[in-house]
């Protein structure tokens, strides 16, 4: 009895756990269509190709059924919601590669029906032959097409000629259906989502090096232990995966803007080229801070490494403040204070070398550690300025 109490009260928890998920997902799906509403951006855009995903799949399903039999009305439905991809761009480029993709495989099922018939081993060979089609680089994703498509045109349609053209016919009203309602309401170009992302990377950035700086100020080489060590090569994975993913994001608002029938925004490209230039600098200082971070995991070796913790903390903390003060990808609002940020996180780190050639680290292995530590912030801040200076030019030339 004792052991079958907590059977009975575990499905009253899972019951509230699935009641809890259900209501997490539906607020999330209200806040998507709150801020689809509200403003533009990424999910107005994606309600949008939602929408009209469902009027092209409606509109070529009447055209296939009032032109076409039946047997591929289906067909025509599928096509449509196939060649809507997220940009203009993106949707023509798909569709050839599908259209190209169905040709190989239409081609080869009338090849194979006109000769051989419908046979098990004949649909082996056909198949057999379209995966090498499928192949080709050409195609992209859409050369999964091609074996679909042989297969069922073959297959399901005895690879009768007849049955082959309405397959043909359908996809043609498909793709058009959805590239027309693609065409007809555009998506809009704008530059929120990327900058956003972006400005969330730097700021992590920054928040990483002053962490990193709590971390020197607040213990002694002994306390950088293997789980701290380990934590920071996540971190620094973790940032690097952002910026990827942040990366990709930019990609999709340049994409966004070719072949689009709307007219592109006046700054865009300014903006979407800062974005390009934060994502590299962090990606640099990414590399930079895993350095550093492993430098003073190996200073548990090397104690006398550590005697300027606190200054180092100090020029850590001046980068943390040089990030933020570049603003990116919007810019700097005050040039003179990033200015200013920039030359006191130089002047800590000529101060630190300065005081390193005093005090001559003969140690074994202590000028090796020391050096890294030093070499690497000052990557760091040298990555800022240069992002700093790349800004300026491209805010002269506006």
């Amino acid at each position: 009895m004792v052991e079958r109490a907590p059977r009975r009260g575990g499905a009253p928890d899972r019951t509230a756990a699935s009641i809890a998920w259900c209501r997490r997902q539906i607020a999330a799906r209200r806040d998507f269509v709150r801020r689809a509403v509200r403003e533009p951006g990424e999910a107005r855009d994606a309600l949008l190709l939602q929408a009209k995903g469902a009027a092209a799949a409606a509109v070529a399903w009447s055209l296939a059924a009032w032109l076409l039999p039946p047997t591929v009305t289906a067909f025509a439905t599928f096509t449509a919601l196939l060649s809507l991809q997220s940009t203009v761009y993106r949707s023509l480029w798909d569709s050839a590669q599908y259209l190209g993709a169905m040709a190989l495989g239409t081609a080869g099922a009338a090849a194979f029906g006109s000769t051989a018939g419908v046979h098990a081993w004949s649909v082996g060979a056909l198949a057999f032959i379209a995966l090498l089609g499928a192949r080709l680089e050409l195609l992209d994703r859409q050369g999964a097409q091609v074996p679909v498509v042989a297969l069922f045109a073959f297959a399901g349609g005895g690879g009768e000629i007849d049955y082959i053209g309405h397959l043909v016919a359908a996809a043609a009203i498909g793709v058009s259906c959805g590239l027309v309602a693609h065409l007809a309401v555009a998506p809009s170009p704008h530059t929120d989502t990327a900058r956003q992302l972006t400005a969330d990377l730097a700021g992590r950035t920054a928040q990483l090096l002053r962490d990193l700086a709590d971390t020197v100020t607040g213990g002694t080489a002994e306390s950088t232990s293997e789980e701290e060590a380990e934590d920071w090569a996540h971190r620094c994975d973790d940032l690097s995966a952002l910026a990827a993913r942040t990366r990709a994001a930019v990609h999709g608002e340049e994409e966004n803007t070719r072949l689009n029938p709307r007219r592109p925004w006046s700054s865009g490209d300014e903006t979407l080229q800062r974005c390009h230039d934060t994502i590299s600098m962090v990606e640099r200082a990414a590399t930079h801070i895993r350095s550093i971070a492993r430098a003073l995991h190996y200073a548990r070796h090397a104690p006398e490494a550590t005697r300027n913790l606190g200054a180092y903390a100090e020029l850590l903390t001046g980068a943390a403040a040089a990030l933020e003060c570049l603003d990116p990808p919007r810019g700097p609002e005050d040039a003179d204070r990033l200015r200013a940020c920039v030359e006191d996180a130089r002047r800590r780190y000529e101060d630190l070398t300065a005081a390193a050639r005093r005090e001559r680290h003969d140690t074994d292995g202590e000028w090796p550690i020391y050096g890294t530590v030093l070499t690497e912030a000052a990557r760091i801040v040298e990555e800022i300025e240069r992002t700093r200076a790349r800004t300026r030019e491209t805010t002269a030339t506006r």
